[in-house]
């Protein structure tokens, strides 16, 4: 070895060789022009510059000091920012093993408490060996992102321990998900506690947080957010945010307004009241560092004196000729709902005011997310049968629909079909949203 395999900062020193090196380039041609050859971009690096056999070992890749390699594709925006591209998928959850040890002695933590981490960008358009790898560089949990990932590990592990396994998903957590794992949905494990099959399903950084780690630590760029606080005083932080909250339980909106200098006429005030409510520093609370890295969106909901909820929930557009291309598995849609978490922040109607009654986080249950796919499924078919101007109705799904959501009518975005149309998007249905907060309601009885 030309590296000292007990020594992460020379392991480090080799990995940073690979930076501004293309996958051709370290793959020895014989190698890359064998059609047969299968491995993966990881496989690559592990195989060709470190030279050890991939494995599925419990141990990290460099057992000796404690290192484990990642491999992982970020990418640029738009707007030129950067961003990584997928979750980073770590060890996969023993559901029979895992709920025996605590946080310290765990699977996770043992693998991966230092992690090297060599990222590669992503191009459109660009073949896979032609990818150029632009940092190499050992990560370690900041210690206060470490607290809330032994939380989310908990919460990952208590539903094992309540034989629920089955019914985990990546937005019940902030940092650290349990993601799907497997050829397909019908990659199923036993657990121990119900007889119940659940899906195999591996830790992974959402990523929502290797978009943070990406431009904090690795890209360094100056940080510019705003954490909510530095100290948990020993609570988790949804115990934390809903305790805050708490505290103004029975206000009116227009108290809250004054309380936080808000002006009254503003149309996003119950949004701006959520978030100096936390922090009142913080004027966009979906930029704070704690919802960023966690993927958490707040959603300020007011419920009207006859109970009802005017407005459905809205969700980004989408391109008539993208969403075709997508499988549902792999649709922008899905992940998002899969990744998100909400916070729900409830005011209710009395007389002349809004009285604020209501705060939890809430992720869309399995089935509901069927309800979606469902929903999706139809979009897609309807484009493709160039009937997207007959997109599902309110009326015909308890859950979700699509319609417009567009500045005017000139605002479209064209048809595969080469028709222009108004931009639309998904809602979850108003009576959903509504039914979901009577849930927690008779839940917090």
């Amino acid at each position: 070895m030309d590296y000292n395999t007990y020594d992460p900062i020379d392991i480090e020193r080799y990995a940073k060789i690979l930076e501004n090196k293309t996958f051709y380039e370290i793959t020895p041609h014989d190698v890359t022009n064998n059609k047969a050859h299968k491995g993966g971009l990881g496989t690559i690096v592990e195989k060709y510059h470190f030279g050890y056999e991939p494995n599925s070992n419990s141990e990290a890749d460099f057992a000796e000091a404690g290192v484990e390699l990642k491999v992982t594709p970020y990418k640029q925006n738009m707007n030129k920012t950067y961003s990584s591209k997928e979750r980073l998928v770590l060890n996969i959850i023993n559901y029979m093993n895992e709920y025996k040890f605590d946080f310290e002695n765990s699977s996770f933590w043992k693998k991966n408490k230092l992690i090297l981490l060599i990222f590669y960008l992503f191009q459109q358009g660009v073949s896979k060996e032609n990818y150029k790898i632009t940092h190499a560089q050992l990560f370690e949990f900041p210690e206060k992102d470490l607290e809330i990932i032994k939380s989310d590990w908990n919460t990952i592990v208590s539903k094992i321990k309540e034989g629920r396994a089955h019914e985990l998903s990546e937005s019940d957590t902030f940092y650290l998900s349990a993601c799907t794992k497997g050829a397909n949905k019908e990659s199923l494990r036993q657990q121990p506690f119900s007889d119940e099959l659940a899906k195999q399903r591996a830790f992974s950084l959402k990523s929502s947080y290797m978009t943070y780690v990406l431009n904090e630590y690795i890209l360094k760029r100056k940080q510019t957010y705003t954490p909510i606080t530095d100290d948990l005083q020993g609570k988790t932080i949804d115990e934390f945010i809903i305790g805050i909250y708490h505290n103004y339980f029975g206000r009116s909106l227009s108290d809250l307004c004054n309380l936080f200098d808000i002006n009254e006429t503003s149309k996003g005030k119950t949004y701006l009241i959520a978030a100096k409510m936390l922090n009142s520093e913080i004027k966009d609370l979906n930029k704070s560092e704690e919802f960023i890295k966690s993927n958490t969106k707040i959603k300020a909901i007011r419920i009207e004196e006859n109970g009802k909820i005017k407005e459905s929930m809205s969700f980004p557009t989408f391109k008539y000729n993208e969403i075709v291309n997508e499988t549902w598995e792999e649709s922008e849609l899905r992940n998002m709902f899969l990744d998100t978490r909400f916070l729900f922040v409830i005011f209710k109607k009395n007389k002349d005011d809004y009285i604020f009654s209501n705060a939890f986080f809430w992720t869309i249950p399995a089935e509901d997310l069927d309800q979606v796919e469902i929903v999706w499924n139809k979009t897609v078919s309807q484009i493709n049968n160039e009937l997207a101007h007959v997109l599902p109705k309110q009326t015909e799904n308890p859950v979700a629909h699509v319609r417009p959501h567009a500045r005017n009518a000139s605002d479209t975005y064209p048809t595969p079909y080469g028709e222009n149309l108004v931009k639309k998007c998904f809602w979850l249905n108003n009576s959903y949203i509504l039914e979901q907060i009577k849930k927690e309601e008779n839940v917090s009885k």
